[in-house]
């Protein structure tokens, strides 16, 4: 039986995809392996690594901005420390092309994680880091704020919101160099976008239609050493979330219970 086959009758049956890759696949014991298989672009964590591939992001960026020619020459997944007042910041994506623009691309699920004021302290972040001291501010590159998020916020069922800074009474602009753009989850138009939302919601590699992403997302979720490095992810992502918790309740408890004086 071919894979294709394979992956039809697990389907007719019931049967999620990755039953055809994983037969033996156990829904109790492999729980966080399911968790892997079962991740699509939209999802943060699974962007943050999938997302560290040049030609996956020069065509998520082509086609959000429209720049056909755009050539990216790096992309790393960055940590702007903090710098003992500011919060640190996580960049899901920050790449550079050959003109050496800029841009970092968010991926947020959940309209928790959206917000307009979350995109400026991200821009923000990134000026800082950019720019040495000393250096000529005109040397700040042109810089994209990209976030796609899940849902069709802020609204207007438009495919994308483009956001620039503007003068404020009269009509003269001027260049910041900086971009914003919001790009709608949901949109299911019959072009490019539409196509790459649809991708960007597909667990499944073999039913995406860029090859670009869906080679970079069948090798994640088939190769055993990014599969396992997958779960590690995952597992230190439950770790936190767990530490975090008992955090919070300690905190919680020492400020109506004990002593709120010393929480502040």
């Amino acid at each position: 039986m071919d894979k294709k086959q394979s992956r039809k009758d697990t389907e007719t049956a019931g049967w999620p995809w990755s039953h055809s890759l994983y037969p033996d696949l156990d829904p109790v014991r492999d729980k966080t392996k399911l968790t892997v298989l079962n991740y699509r672009l939209i999802d943060d964590l699974f962007a943050r690594v999938a997302l560290k591939d040049i030609p996956a992001v020069q065509l998520i960026l082509r086609i959000i901005l429209k720049m056909p020619d755009l050539r990216v020459i790096s992309v790393k997944v960055q940590e702007l420390p903090e710098n003992g007042v500011n919060r640190s910041l996580w960049l899901d994506v920050l790449a550079e092309d050959e003109t050496g623009r800029r841009f970092n691309v968010e991926v947020q699920n959940g309209k928790e994680g959206f917000s307009p004021r979350r995109m400026r302290h991200h821009a923000s972040m990134m000026d800082a880091t950019l720019l040495e001291k000393g250096g000529n501010w005109q040397t700040l590159p042109e810089t994209y704020v990209i976030f796609a998020v899940d849902k069709n916020y802020p609204g207007g069922g438009l495919p994308l919101h483009e956001y620039e800074v503007l003068p404020k009474g009269h009509e003269v602009k001027i260049d910041f160099g900086l971009h914003f753009v919001v790009v709608n989850g949901e949109w299911q138009g019959k072009d490019e976008l539409g196509r790459l939302m649809a991708d960007m919601h597909e667990s499944n590699p073999m039913k995406m239609h860029y090859p670009a992403l869906a080679r970079r997302c069948m090798d994640l979720k088939t190769d055993d050493k990014e599969v396992r490095q997958m779960c590690d992810a995952v597992q230190k992502l439950v770790d936190e979330s767990r530490a975090e918790s008992r955090t919070e309740i300690a905190i919680n408890f020492l400020r109506e219970q004990v002593a709120p004086e010393l929480v502040s």
